[in-house]
């Protein structure tokens, strides 16, 4: 089987998408299944050849210059040439197309699976319907949904990444729908990373309180300032707030100056294992999420949620077995169940240990699996019809 892959997001940018991406890749290239990406550059990237010298017998990446945007400026928007694309993917002889994005390098995989009738399978990672309403965007949103609804139209099988977002888009009257759900290294991710000299450095004899992701206003930060906010009036002194990533919400935490409040910035690899595992609560008040990685990174590192009820995170999040959940948009609601898992430590443990009992039943190598039977489904579809047609 080989497999041509588009994205608008690709390392050496962090977020779920890519994380996910490059365990994936690393999973192909352990089967031996040979795959190539397209994907946009990064400032530092861009004097690359077209085609990376770093890549393996199983692997080709092909960067494209991108374009920063103003919802997104950790990505990267490319728009290759159609003839550079056709040329990449006919020398590479796909056997199937997977498109992870809707816009740019996603629009010309959609258009080389199409001109040369390959299966066409795209995964549906991003909400935008909802984001646009936090950047004051909201009078583009039925334009945007038509768009999307035209261009996930020619997928053979759309991929989801949970059952909240299936029913979502089978509501919106979207077809060929199916779950690719996401996995847990529960070696990286795991409560033996606690550091007491870490907790000591953010915030000594502190309750510490995390949130891991990209700093945006989609994620519900409004809702994570206002309970700091609270349990800082509430317990002077007594807590710790480490918001862990970057984004253009980043200004508006340095401005409130909270006190209980640390940005620590991007963290990857031993460093993000480190704080997940030694903070004391995971307050997670996005509910925009198609999934949720965080979350559930954090339920592995052993750490009860705070959460809200919606979006993907639904699928594994349950409230008073291992998390607590409140109504989205609930400011109050949120505050009140940071100070039930502040307070009551009996509850914090047994939400944890169900947290991590949920976390290690996901394995990333049994979701790769069923990502490549689906592909296997559509490929003898697509030639089940071939043949029909043809005869």
């Amino acid at each position: 089987m080989r497999i041509a892959y588009f994205t608008d997001t690709c390392s050496p940018e962090i977020n779920g998408l890519t994380n996910t991406l490059s365990r994936l890749g690393a999973y192909l290239e352990e089967k031996r299944i040979h795959h190539a990406i397209i994907a946009p550059a990064y400032e530092n990237e861009e004097t690359f050849p077209r085609r990376e010298n770093r890549c393996s017998v199983y692997r080709a990446l092909y960067r494209f210059k991108g374009l920063k945007t103003r919802l997104s400026p950790e990505s990267r928007l490319a728009f290759p040439a159609f003839w550079e694309i056709d040329e990449i993917c006919d020398g590479f002889k796909p056997d199937l197309v997977h498109v992870s994005t809707e816009l740019g390098i996603g629009f010309r995989g959609m258009r080389y699976a199409l001109t040369r009738g390959l299966p066409l399978v795209m995964s549906y990672h991003t909400n935008y319907g909802e984001y646009l309403r936090y950047f004051d965007l909201e009078t583009f949103k039925p334009l945007l949904e038509r768009y999307l609804s035209w261009f996930y139209r020619f997928a053979h099988r759309i991929l989801v990444p949970s059952r909240h977002t299936m029913e979502d888009l089978f509501r919106r009257q979207y077809r060929n729908l199916d779950i690719w759900s996401r996995g847990i290294d529960s070696s990286l991710f795991n409560p033996r990373y606690r550091s007491e000299d870490l907790r000591n450095r953010l915030g000594k004899g502190k309750f510490m309180f995390l949130y891991v992701g990209r700093l945006s206003p989609e994620k519900g930060l409004d809702m994570l300032l206002y309970a700091a906010a609270g349990l800082e009036r509430r317990f002077p002194g007594k807590t710790i707030f480490v918001f862990t990533g970057d984004g253009p919400y980043a200004e508006t935490v340095k401005k409130q100056r909270l006190p209980n409040v640390v940005l620590a910035g991007f963290k990857k690899g031993r460093e993000l294992s480190g704080i997940y595992a030694s903070a004391d609560c995971f307050a997670f008040p996005s509910g925009t999420e198609t999934f949720g990685n965080a979350a559930l990174e954090a339920m592995a590192s052993g750490l009860p949620v705070a959460g809200v009820a919606s979006g993907g995170v639904m699928d594994f999040l349950s409230h008073k077995n291992n998390a607590l959940l409140c109504p989205a948009g609930s400011g109050d609601a949120f505050l009140e169940n940071l100070v039930t898992l502040m307070e009551d430590s009996e509850l914090r443990l047994t939400l944890a240990e169900n947290a991590r009992k949920t976390a290690l039943a996901r394995d990333w190598n049994r979701v790769f699996d069923g990502l490549i039977n689906t592909y296997r489904e559509v490929i003898e579809e697509q030639r089940r019809r071939y043949w029909q047609r043809a005869s």
